[in-house]
């Protein structure tokens, strides 16, 4: 191969980062046998043999970026970011957005009947509970 600057390097990687972000995105469909969301955006129309083919694909896709950025002698890093902080994010944002379905926030879209208040505390009191029952049990 040509010798590549270190700008065609890094774009290099970049593009390879992003394809790898992609395939991840669509495995990780893949893994979704039983929907766990009631919010569940895809069908599982995809048959046990062309899974296969795609996983199989995918490795080599994968082996092929690993064997590209070794002869382009390219590092691709280490991993620097915690699946737990990652997770404390997520419920803190969850956490934000289920706040907002308190009546003191509601309000702004419509009257609320005494009932509709308390109905909408209730909601977002169990919701909340949920989301501070996973964050007890992530470490510090």
């Amino acid at each position: 191969m040509t010798d590549l600057n270190e700008n065609h390097k890094k774009y290099l990687l970049i593009a390879f980062r992003y394809v790898d972000k992609l395939l991840s995105e669509f495995q990780c469909i893949l893994d979704v046998m039983i929907p766990h969301s009631p919010f569940q955006q895809y069908v599982n129309d995809v048959d046990p043999d062309l899974r296969m083919i795609i996983e199989k694909h995918c490795a080599l896709i994968h082996q092929a970026m690993r064997r590209i950025l070794k002869e382009q002698g390219i590092q691709a890093g280490n991993p620097d970011r915690s699946v737990i902080n990652f997770i404390r994010t997520s419920l803190i944002f969850a956490d934000m957005s289920i706040e907002e379905l308190k009546p003191r926030h509601m309000r702004g879209y419509g009257h609320l009947s005494a009932e509709a208040a308390e109905e909408l505390n209730k909601i977002a009191a169990e919701l909340q509970g949920l989301v501070a029952q996973i964050k007890t049990k992530l470490p510090e």
